[in-house]
């Protein structure tokens, strides 16, 4: 069998860019795409979203849940909210031939890329401190959880984020005030849908996504 026939069998891979979802709804879909993509149905899919306000606790996570959504992901409680770029990997590691670690640093290299586009100087972190920092402050939270071969959740980068919604939490079990932003470092409101942009097309080059297709609703193409 020719490379031009092994390719045309190879799954196409999806970008979502839905704009503002709420998190049940998101994580739903995540479970629903992270299935596809398990069985060969899909390739790789990349969702690239905003939530409204949402606490969220990871696998490390022990305390109160009262005000939290518990999720199958690594670390421990984040904050989701406006003004906050939080894209989920639904990636088939064995297909990609990575595993949890390498993936991580893609992310991390993806980040620091657009970072670096704003000048900006990130500098990636990883075990207790798994994100992307700027000096003493993370301006970008990682934790992914994994299930047979394909990786669900992702990461959180802080563009134009309300930092006092930190306060209600010990963010990633640190203390509130090490989260920074964008907006925050570089003192100027940042535009969020170009900051998004150009991540989208950073993440399509670093991933080596030639020929996705692109859908603007979390509805589009959900089992096809």
């Amino acid at each position: 069998m020719n490379s031009s026939v092994m390719e045309e069998k190879k799954p196409v891979e999806r970008i979502y860019d839905p704009g503002i979802v709420g998190y049940i709804e998101a994580l739903n879909f995540q479970k629903k795409m992270h299935a596809l993509v398990n069985e060969g149905i899909s390739g790789d899919v990349f969702i690239f979203l905003q939530h409204p306000d949402v606490y969220t606790a990871g696998s490390h996570y022990s305390g109160d849940l009262s005000n939290a959504i518990k999720v199958n992901r690594g670390g421990y409680m984040t904050y989701h909210g406006p003004g906050q770029l939080v894209t989920y990997y639904i990636v088939n590691m064995k297909r990609r031939n990575i595993n949890a670690l390498g993936l991580i640093k893609m992310i991390q290299d993806s980040v620091i890329s657009l970072l670096d586009a704003y000048d900006i100087e990130g500098k990636p972190m990883l075990n207790e401190k798994t994100g992307v920092w700027v000096g003493d402050k993370k301006i970008c939270s990682i934790g992914i959880g994994i299930d047979r071969f394909t990786t669900m959740h992702g990461m959180g980068l802080n563009i134009s984020t309300d930092l006092k919604k930190f306060n209600a939490i010990n963010p990633c079990n640190f203390s509130p005030d090490i989260m920074t932003s964008m907006d925050d470092i570089s003192g100027i409101k940042n535009d969020f849908n170009s900051v998004k942009k150009k991540f989208i097309d950073i993440t399509k080059k670093n991933f080596g996504m030639e020929n996705c297709e692109r859908y603007t609703s979390i509805e589009e193409a959900a089992t096809d």
